[in-house]
């Protein structure tokens, strides 16, 4: 008789084998954001979409765009250490 496996630990090697794992995390990141950034920022922004490793973030305000750019890298570190690997590699403001 075999070991037997939870369906987690299944599914879970199935969508690595399949890449889809990364599509996943990518989607949740629009889900995410706003806890992670906390309730100051999330008021201001939103997730628009991601693809392929860039996150775009609606701002409502051009100061708002300029103060969120000098934090771009952490919010870059912040995303990938909450998805548990490099899945972010960039995040691109727009806005008025």
């Amino acid at each position: 008789m075999g070991t037997i496996e939870s369906i987690s630990t299944i599914i879970a090697r199935q969508l690595a084998q399949t890449g889809l794992d990364k599509g996943l995390k990518q989607a949740s990141i629009e889900h995410i954001w706003s806890e992670l950034v906390g309730p100051e920022i999330a008021v201001h922004t939103h997730v628009v979409k991601v693809n392929a490793g860039r996150v775009f973030v609606a701002v409502d305000s051009a100061v708002w765009r300029q103060e969120l750019l000098y934090k771009r890298e952490s919010f870059i570190e912040i995303l990938n250490r909450e998805l548990g690997e490099e899945i972010v590699t960039d995040i691109m403001f727009t806005g008025p």
